[in-house]
């Protein structure tokens, strides 16, 4: 647990220091953009992200965070704050280019919730994307005590006008509110 609460410290310490607004959407094209370089490319469609180390010779090591530009903004979004939590929590080095080149890729696992490196980087992107204080704040003001669970309607416009709102998807606005227990 401690993992997960440092992965939630770091992206508020994020916010805070790079979010001078504290708005939403948070703008983290921008944010990660202090730690890398963000490139849109097309890659297969299985592969929403990397993260790449690149040595250069003025500057020593720089980072670049590649997503697939194929994938709907929203994917974008989060894979963008999952890769900078990768970043900041993890501090990997490879990809690594010497005589051969090693790739961390992720496999099957990687997104079945077991492995404590990509289970920090969801929390991560997830406090970054959808930060606590202004999830709740928003929940307030509409009046919401807990995650509507019905299919009316009503609740299903709102869960979606408030994805829509942070810039996420409805199932990752889904997924928050339920790690949250709101």
């Amino acid at each position: 647990m401690r993992r997960i609460e440092r992965a939630a410290r770091e992206a508020r310490r994020v916010f805070a220091e790079l979010n001078g607004l504290q708005s939403v959407p948070v703008p983290v094209d921008e944010i990660a953009g202090h730690f890398a370089h963000v490139l849109k490319r097309r890659l297969d469609d299985g592969i929403s992200g990397m993260l790449v180390p690149l040595e250069t010779a003025l500057a020593g090591k720089e980072w670049v965070i590649v997503v697939n530009a194929q994938h709907a903004r929203v994917r974008q979004r989060f894979t963008i704050a999952h890769e900078l939590g990768h970043l900041i929590l993890h501090r990997f080095t490879t990809p690594h280019a010497d005589r051969g080149f090693k790739v961390r890729f992720r496999d099957q696992r990687s997104s079945d919730g077991l492995i404590a490196e990509e289970i920090e980087a969801n929390h991560f992107a997830a406090e970054l994307l959808l930060p606590y204080a202004l999830l709740r704040e928003r929940l307030c003001e509409l009046n919401l005590e807990f995650v509507p669970l019905s299919t009316d309607a009503h609740d299903a416009q709102l869960m979606q006008n408030l994805a829509r709102e942070f810039g996420v998807s409805q199932r990752a606005l889904s997924i928050r509110l339920s790690a949250l227990l709101i």
